[in-house]
């Protein structure tokens, strides 16, 4: 009689040789999936802070046109700039903060100032990507949906001082928690008497 040996894996070794591999091919995916996320966030951090710099330098051209509009009474400029009550930016000093935004014609006047409470936008932003000069904009006309929200803050500090706090927030992927990017600085009356 002739003996036959059976040769191969048996399912114990089979099923341990898939482990092993299936160990193998997930932490790398694992690891690139991670890496993916990362700098996915890490590149709507950068959008955000430099959507919140454009609004602290758009509150700055603010308080340039008014101090630039008459040179010679600058301090009633100043005081129309800071007015809290009434004027174009009194929106900008309320605890919801505002939404401000420059026309695109040669002198880059400002916009109607935007209500962060009763405006439809709420002030979420909207990329115009025909644009040449105002890409980010409040209006979603003829614009893409992005999840950004940019509310311009301004306190009166002291007499001749405003505090700007330009703040972005923005939801990420499947997080629940907002995330924020503020940039703040001060505007001062340089050209005070």
């Amino acid at each position: 009689m002739k003996s036959f040996t059976q040769q191969g894996f048996t399912l114990v070794e089979t099923l341990v040789s898939i482990t092993i591999l299936l160990i193998i091919v997930t932490g790398p995916l694992t690891i690139s999936m991670t890496s993916a996320k990362s700098t996915s966030f890490a590149s709507e951090q950068v959008v955000a802070f430099f959507l919140a710099q454009e609004g602290a330098e758009i509150a700055q051209k603010v308080r340039d046109g008014y101090l630039l509009e008459d040179i010679n009474h600058a301090n009633d400029q100043w005081d129309e700039f800071t007015d809290e009550t009434s004027g174009d930016i009194e929106d900008c000093f309320s605890s919801t903060g505002c939404g401000l935004e420059l026309n695109t014609d040669a002198d880059g006047s400002l916009k109607t100032v935007i209500d962060c409470v009763t405006s439809t936008t709420k002030c979420k932003l909207y990329y115009n990507n025909t644009a040449e000069r105002d890409r980010y904009t409040y209006s979603s006309s003829g614009t893409v949906e992005i999840p950004y929200t940019r509310k311009i803050y301004l306190t009166n500090i002291s007499p001749s001082e405003v505090k700007v706090v330009s703040e972005v927030t923005w939801r990420t992927g499947n997080l629940r928690q907002t995330q924020k990017a503020e940039v703040e600085t001060h505007l001062f009356n340089i050209y005070e008497n």
